[in-house]
């Protein structure tokens, strides 16, 4: 199975940036590529949520459907693909206090059934995208801060 792990320091606090995330419906604002998301029953990520996203990554076509398997109010967001099937995937957002107003975010994807030769490409593309997924956050959660203001 092979693993990309990012971690980023966010001056927001761990309410705000979960929420952000459990926005299914949003999420092609901050992943680049991803062109049409399904999300059953409407509304926040919650345990058992559906979602179905479609997108071009890396010149290549991809669609699945995850279901939310883990979900901790302000810590934790999980979304799997059925864990038997041939190329399975596994997206983890992990939210850690560090103060009120600041929190860290792990990232972890995992994908499993990927060649190996593919496991090459696919590494150092995919880490590349979960540092651009973080600023895109980032830039995201600056904008809503304003219009709060």
């Amino acid at each position: 199975m092979l693993t990309i792990e990012y971690t980023d320091t966010f001056d927001y606090p761990a309410a705000a940036v979960f929420a952000l995330l459990t926005d299914l419906e949003a999420r092609p604002t901050w992943i680049e590529g991803l062109q049409e998301v399904r999300v059953t029953p409407p509304g926040p990520a919650r345990l058992g949520t559906s979602y179905f996203m479609s997108g071009v990554f890396s010149g290549f076509k991809s669609e699945r459907t995850q279901s939310v398997t883990e979900c901790e109010q302000d810590r934790l967001l999980t979304l799997a693909t059925p864990p038997e099937l041939r190329n399975s995937f596994r997206d983890s957002y992990r939210i850690e206090s560090l103060s009120e107003g600041t929190c860290r975010v792990h990232f972890t994807t995992e994908v499993g059934g990927a060649p190996k030769s593919a496991e090459f490409f696919m590494k150092p593309a995919m880490k590349k995208d979960q540092r651009r997924q973080a600023a895109l956050l980032k830039s995201i959660l600056a904008n809503r801060t304003q219009k709060a203001d």
